[in-house]
């Protein structure tokens, strides 16, 4: 017969693993009724802490890192406000973390996390780092692979694209552009240039690809050559909300191009990058269901549960706007 865990505590109790963990440490943190009612299911069950996890849990910060390559992409900053969001609603603060586009940053702050700075972090990474640099820590990843043992949170990127490169297909467009910018790390978003490239194959339609490793603020490389190349595109799938708001904005600029009349856009990430301009059409992914899902996955980690599934994905919503037909 195998024995109680915290997470069957945690369930009957009707309460977070997270909210067990401090009344097995008595923290302050816990009203007196919360406090009797996990004790009562704890004496019911004759549930008793696993050794080593109760040592490290007295040495907990119930701190999580999130580490990003930038703070000021919209993208990340909504990421970040919807993660604090969802770490206190378990008792846990965060601590931001920025790379800026620096990889011996990343190492710097990975060995502040295994020196108790904070209990985890939940890590988006531009770079290739080596497997043993993540030994011992609770760590999971937005959309990058970086290890077997590394739950990865992500969306359907492979589908969500195919069916937006259908959709610019179904509305008349003939020569489709991709644009993106990649990680050099192996990472879900792959999947984005893979879907356009198959669906174009699909329907016997000219590839032009354009999916360069930049930097955050360095998108207009992209659309240069991308405008210096070709201009007779009736449609364009961008890899990013930023690249799409670049893009548009360079359009604008050219004063000869209407949209969508003559060129049709579809943009992966929300709408909420695009600031004054008119709604995009995109495949806005659902930043606060993916936050949740990495808090939730790292305190699994912090409390060595086990994980059963490593890739969680989620769908994104097409959201029809101003730049399609």
């Amino acid at each position: 017969m195998s024995h109680p865990t915290i997470k069957d505590v945690a369930n009957k109790s009707g309460v977070g693993i997270a909210t067990v963990s401090r009344v097995l440490n008595n923290s302050s943190q816990i009203s007196p009724q919360t406090y009797e009612k996990v004790m009562k299911v704890i004496k019911e069950l004759n549930y008793v802490p696993n050794a080593t996890g109760k040592k490290l849990s007295q040495n907990r910060t119930h701190v999580i890192a999130v580490i990003v390559p930038v703070i000021n992409h919209p993208y990340f900053a909504k990421l970040i406000e919807e993660i604090e969001l969802a770490a206190d609603a378990r008792g846990y603060s965060i601590l931001v973390a920025s790379s800026q586009h620096r990889i011996e940053r990343e190492r710097e702050i990975l060995k502040r996390i295994a020196q108790n700075e904070a209990d985890g972090a939940i890590f988006v990474t531009h770079y290739e780092h080596k497997e043993e640099e993540f030994k011992g820590l609770a760590i999971v990843s937005i959309d990058r692979h970086l290890g077997k043992d590394i739950p990865i949170v992500t969306t359907d990127n492979y589908d969500a694209t195919k069916k937006a490169v259908e959709y610019l297909i179904n509305t008349g467009c003939k020569k489709i552009a991709f644009l993106g910018t990649k990680p050099s790390q192996a990472s879900e978003v792959s999947l984005r240039a893979k879907a356009y490239l198959d669906t174009l194959k699909e329907h016997n339609l000219e590839p032009f690809v354009i999916n360069k490793i930049v930097s955050h603020g360095n998108e207009n490389e992209v659309i240069d050559e991308f405008l210096n190349k070709r201009h007779d595109f009736d449609g364009v799938y961008v890899s990013g909300c930023i690249l799409a708001n670049t893009l548009r904005n360079r359009l604008e600029e050219l004063d000869d191009i209407e949209i969508p009349n003559d060129l049709q856009i579809i943009s992966y990430d929300g709408d909420f990058c695009l600031n004054n301009y008119s709604p995009t059409t995109t495949l806005e992914q659902p930043i606060k269901d993916m936050a949740n899902k990495c808090v939730e996955l790292l305190i699994q980690l912090i409390d060595e549960e086990k994980i059963e599934n490593m890739i969680n994905s989620f769908n994104c919503r097409f959201v029809k706007g101003k730049t399609t037909k």
